[in-house]
């Protein structure tokens, strides 16, 4: 929420001036307005510093003191909105617009909370009234420019079906086909980058306006050589005009379509009843809206969550393929699967399968149905695939038990587990589109649709035949996988539709080869994505779908998805340690590009910033004393918290460096220093020990750390399993215990034979000195020639469940699961000490009169935000696979002569 101007404030105020007399008088309650207007202006001081909990009590302390005003209704609406309950929001702004019609901030919430609630005809309504009381209102006229057009509901031609069957591409041996310009066919090896929509601080739901995002998102993936884009969803109809005006200026080189059908798994508790009538019904109308809209014939009703409009642009003669659905839930499918043993086969007028099992038939099943829609609506048709990962692959997997394997080995061995595994089986059942065929009545086919990542499932890291692999790149699991998998679909096309690595601070799961789920900086990042490329080729896949274009901020990794709550919010911050966040070719960076802090040890970033300790005197003219701290500043943004520290010189051999960090309330907390053994003024969550570029750390008090061990009982020899730390709250002592943040990544596991593979990790506490300049992933550097040392932290390392309304971690006592709590602020420490002598005092922030003494720290906080700031930059990674696109012909090269396709068009079949 953007603040209203302190002259709409006044023209409030005149508004209710005017207004409030009469109805006061028509009230029987005193209105003692004084209290309530200071409980007012401090419930909006509190929402500023993003203090939810206090504003919502100065609210309802105001309303209590006058409950005829609607300011207090209006910040009560800020709040629930906050909190996400939008209904309840709304009805606390049209209170506050009852008593005043003309009230701003009322008028704004109701705005919001309409666009929260997909209503855009209430969210257009409140904007406007804004626009008409305060013209020049920027807020309210950017959310005009980001709420979709109410839609042309004008009827659509009516379009007679063709005579001829038209069929744009096709499937031909390993290979998918599209036509030469000439009569016949060419190969097309798909070179495609996978367009998820949402900006920072918007849901997956809120697509971009048509501001021309998707022309230049369309210019960038052909410049990088990319010949195709795969979306996952329906998106609005200015998608579909710029590809048709993009591809219609560039028909030399037109970037091709390869669109999904998504759909949330099916309800009920193990979510397999895939026949649901209503659920299975939405699904096939999804499918049918999809058709409709790439022939640009399509009237979609707006639904909140969804999509919709007018859809006039005919793109299906650039549609190369439909996938359906969504990465499958093993337990899902294997529900489905007991439900129907006696499943094996489908016979469709276009697709069947045999010698399946039921959701294998299931998928035929459906993929048929869109085809047979086509068909009868269109007389077209297409190639189609339904989505598949590893997980549920058709091949076996000795390195992967299922949990019940696992539970007997483990029973065998005579372990007895502190905890059980929160793992789906991930080779406990296959879906095996190598049985789906395409009938002599759909010439376009079929082809098989995989997201192969390198470090997930443990199976291709583990399998000592895929590690024996080696591609043209060098030594490689994941191509002895790709190359296994090739050869199980024969000449079926199969597309590696999702694949890479994202450039993140975090790490969620470790791969020996060095191709982790995150922790790469964006130039590792680059280098890997472009081999992943080449070896995908070299396999024989039919293509590669580069996930993906940009960076989203809503994404959820497990590894740290309960850290980041609530999670309606996470769309408003971005998490360097959330893997998922960081695949993106364009990087979407955290704060304002001009004024960002960059971490490299120079100064010029930080003009205007005011310290908050600083030397009393001069520092003196003697030689420079590196124990010496002469100022400390801290700032901060939607990522990241930065640190700088001015110290008389940088000489690790002569000193070192604790900056401690009291995140909440400083009567809680670890009241003595590492290293120094010394006391602290208030309770410490966390210090940052500096004392070398190899081997600093942030520090986190025992009782906060979120992770323990437990010793599995009966394990030789000993082993131990990370587990939560309950309770998950700060507590007060005078210990000294601090730890580092050692993750396991790869939890423990057994292969069928009862061989046991070691879990993995990484210690995420430990820090990186590096020039950011030189690499994204630099945590702090220091520069001898200035004496500055640079720190800047991920918010989530600090247990801060969401920066944008002050929660850190803080649960009840018995919570099972991390819960927050919103802090006022943060304190700091600082001390220098000498390694050599670490106990000896050194210096230290803030200073007290006794050189030996702390004084009390004063607070430091930073204001919440609704909306983040955010800028856009490419990545390394756009060169990279521009180079790496380069190397590939877009025919994919000729397939063998014995495997060749006819090279000349089939004859248009004629209905009978």
């Amino acid at each position: 929420m953007v603040r209203t101007s302190r002259s709409s404030r006044w023209t409030q105020f005149a508004i209710l001036a005017v207004a409030l007399p009469v109805a006061i008088r028509a009230q029987s309650a005193p209105c003692h307005l004084e209290e309530a207007n200071r409980e007012i202006e401090g419930g909006w001081r509190f929402w500023r510093a993003g203090r939810v909990a206090s504003a919502d009590s100065s609210f309802r302390t105001a309303v209590h003191f006058c409950g005829q005003l609607s300011q207090p209704y209006a910040g009560l609406g800020y709040v629930a909105l906050r909190r996400n309950r939008v209904a309840l929001s709304l009805a606390r702004f049209d209170s506050a617009l009852a008593r005043n019609a003309a009230d701003i901030d009322a008028l704004r919430g109701r705005g919001l909370a309409g666009v929260r609630a997909g209503d855009w005809a209430r969210a257009r309504d409140s904007f406007e009234r804004v626009l008409r009381l305060l013209p020049a209102d920027a807020e309210s006229r950017t959310q005009l420019r980001d709420i979709p057009a109410m839609p042309d509901t004008s009827p659509l031609p009516r379009r007679p079906r063709p005579v001829a069957t038209q069929v744009d591409a096709r499937t031909g041996y390993r290979r998918l086909e599209v036509p030469d310009g000439l009569g016949g066919w060419k190969s097309l090896w798909i070179k495609a980058v996978n367009i998820g929509a949402a900006l920072p601080g918007k849901h997956p739901s809120e697509f971009p306006p048509d501001d021309s995002t998707y022309e230049r998102w369309l210019s960038l993936v052909s410049e990088m050589g990319g010949n195709a884009v795969r979306v996952y969803t329906i998106h609005p109809p200015h998608f579909y005009r710029a590809l048709e005006r993009w591809n219609n200026e560039h028909p030399q080189r037109p970037l091709w379509l390869l669109h999904g059908v998504w759909t949330e798994l099916p309800p009920g508790a193990h979510s397999g009843d895939y026949d649901d009538p209503v659920w299975a019904g939405e699904f096939k109308a999804e499918m049918q809206h999809v058709v409709d809209l790439i022939h640009g014939d399509a009237l979609i009703r707006a639904r909140a969550g969804h999509a919709s409009g007018r859809y006039a642009a005919d793109v299906s003669r650039w549609t190369l393929g439909y996938i359906i659905g969504r990465e499958w839930e093993p337990y899902s499918v294997l529900d489905y699967t007991k439900r129907h043993p006696r499943v094996t086969a489908y016979e469709g007028r276009y697709v069947s399968v045999q010698g399946g099992n039921a959701m294998d038939a299931w998928l035929a099943r459906f993929c048929d149905a869109l085809t047979t829609y086509e068909m009868q609506r269109y007389n077209a048709q297409r190639p189609v695939a339904y989505t598949n990962w590893p997980t549920l692959d058709p091949l076996a997997h000795p390195t992967e038990s299922t949990r019940s394997e696992e539970a007997a080995i483990q029973h065998r061995r005579g372990e007895v587990m502190p905890e059980g595994s929160h793992e789906y089986d991930n080779d406990a059942i296959g879906l095996d589109g190598a049985k789906m065929r395409a009938t002599t009545a759909f010439p376009a086919g079929v082809f098989a649709s995989y997201h192969v990542y390198p470090y997930y499932p443990d199976f291709l890291v583990l399998d000592s035949g895929y590690a024996r692999a080696a591609s043209a790149e060098g030594s490689s699991a994941y191509f002895g996988y790709l190359h296994a998998l090739v050869d199980h679909f024969g000449s079926m096309p199969l597309v590696i539709s999702e694949y890479g690595v994202p450039s993140s601070r975090g790490i969620a799961h470790v791969q020996p080869q060095g191709w982790n789920h995150g922790g790469h900086s964006e130039t590792q990042q680059a280098a890997i994505d472009a081999r992943l490329t080449k070896e995908i080729f070299e396999s024989g896949a039919a293509g590669a779908g580069l996930f993906a274009l940009i960076d989203e901020w809503f994404k959820k990794n497990w590894i740290v998805v309960e850290f980041e709550q609530p999670l309606e919010r996470k769309r408003l911050w971005l998490n360097p340690l959330d893997a998922e966040e960081h695949y993106g070719v364009i990087a979407m960076r955290a704060g304002v590009k001009d004024s960002a802090i960059v971490v490299d040890g120079q100064r010029t970033d930080w003009r205007g910033a005011v310290p908050l300790y600083a030397r009393d005197s001069p520092a003196p003219n003697s030689p420079h004393d590196p124990l010496r701290l002469d100022a400390f500043f801290v700032r901060s943004d939607e990522a990241y918290i930065y640190l700088r520290l001015d110290v008389g010189a940088v000489d690790w051999a002569r000193a070192g460096y604790l900056i401690g960090i009291d995140t909440y309330r400083r009567d809680l907390g670890d009241r003595v220093l590492p290293r120094t053994g010394t006391r602290a003024p208030v309770g410490l969550e966390f210090v940052v020990d500096l004392h070398g570029p190899e081997g600093s750390h942030l520090l986190v008090d025992h009782p906060y750390n979120p992770y323990t061990r437990l010793p599995i009982l009966g394990s030789n020899p000993r082993r131990t399993l990370q587990v939560y730390h309950k309770p998950f709250r700060t507590r007060a002592n005078n210990s000294g215990v601090w730890d580092t943040l050692f993750i396991d990544t790869n939890r423990r596991r057994f292969g069928r034979d009862g061989t046991e593979y070691l879990s993995r990790g990484y210690d995420r506490n430990l820090l990186l000195h590096a020039r950011q300049t030189e690499n994204s992933l630099a945590d702090w550097f220091a520069d001898p020639a200035t004496g500055t040392i640079e720190v800047r932290l991920p918010w989530g390392m600090l247990n801060v469940l969401d920066p944008s309304s002050h929660r850190v971690l803080f649960a009840p006592p018995a919570a099972l699961h991390p819960q927050g709590v919103e802090t006022d602020g943060f304190r700091f420490v600082i001390q220098s000490y000498d390694p050599s002598h670490p106990a000896s005092s050194g210096q230290r922030f803030p200073r007290a009169r006794a050189a030996d003494e702390f004084a009390p720290p004063p607070l430091w906080t930073w204001r919440g935000w609704e909306q983040p700031r955010w800028y856009a930059e490419r990545k390394p990674l756009f060169n990279a696979m521009r180079a790496a696109y380069a190397a590939i012909p877009d025919s994919g090269g000729e397939p063998p002569a014995s495997h060749r396709q006819n090279s000349r068009r089939p004859p248009i079949d004629r209905d009978p």
